[in-house]
């Protein structure tokens, strides 16, 4: 009797351990309501606006300049610096400044549309956030631009293909990226110095970012708007577009998996 009876104590201890092993394990479960993505809040500026720069140049695609541009251009806030809501009324402060640089001020043929850009590489004012979208042209003028500015700026980020400029330039050696699915095994074939995934909006690692194909820009924007003024300004911008994605607070949209091909 005195057996059995240990028996079912030691058998009352096992149950009980993995119990407690497995609540362990649920609390530490991210919450995947929450936003995991815990990027480094960005200080803006005490003064004046944040620089947005987005290069363009022959080929340039459109959706990939049109979102991040709408969302850096409709975040707001009030004079308070609080986040504007509709209450506030004319109350209205819009914190980014953003504008287009190339290697001359003449249009720029984007797949059918022409944008004149505002500014060359040698007039462009120093921005603190760059914006790549797909494009064709590549010139040792960009190239030296961005190699200088992207030192220094909070953010560098890449839409779509966009981040084949930042593989070319060396920008991407060594880390984690993506870019738009159709893609992203080619380009891992010719820079097999980046990781390239899928299953992730975007990616980032430091000043670094890149977002997956098209609309996908429109969640990394917000997730740098986030970064600069909260979550709360960000919800209040994707309101205001009447975006109703959720993955710029959470980008894993399927299992991140390396693209076949890699290295």
């Amino acid at each position: 009797m005195r057996k059995l009876e240990k028996v079912f104590w030691t058998v009352a201890i096992v149950i009980g351990i993995v119990d407690v092993a497995v609540f362990i394990s649920h609390a530490k479960t991210p919450d995947k309501t929450a936003s995991p993505v815990q990027a480094k809040a960005l200080k803006p500026p005490a003064t004046g606006k944040i620089n947005v720069a987005f290069i363009i140049s022959r080929g340039a695609n459109v959706m990939d300049i049109a979102g991040p541009w709408e969302v850096f251009s409709d975040a707001m806030l009030n004079s308070k610096g609080k986040p504007w809501h509709e209450s506030d009324g004319d109350d209205m402060v819009m914190p980014f400044n953003v504008y287009t640089v190339s290697d001359s001020q003449n249009p720029v043929d984007a797949n059918g549309l022409t944008i004149t850009p505002n500014f060359t590489f040698d007039n462009a004012p120093k921005p603190q956030v760059i914006v790549i979208p797909a494009q064709g042209g590549r010139t040792e003028a960009q190239k030296a631009w961005l190699l200088a500015n992207a030192a220094t700026a909070d953010v560098t980020m890449s839409v779509c293909t966009g981040a084949s400029m930042l593989a070319a330039y060396g920008l991407l050696d060594g880390q984690t990226a993506t870019t738009h699915h159709s893609y992203r095994e080619q380009m891992q074939k010719k820079y097999p110095a980046v990781h390239f995934v899928g299953g992730t909006r975007f990616v980032e690692h430091g000043n670094i970012a890149t977002a997956g194909g098209l609309t996908s820009g429109v969640d990394l924007a917000l997730h740098v708007v986030e970064r600069y003024y909260g979550q709360e300004v960000a919800q209040g911008t994707a309101d205001f577009l009447e975006y109703r994605g959720e993955l710029w607070k959470n980008p894993e949209y399927a299992k991140v998996q390396v693209v076949v091909g890699a290295q």
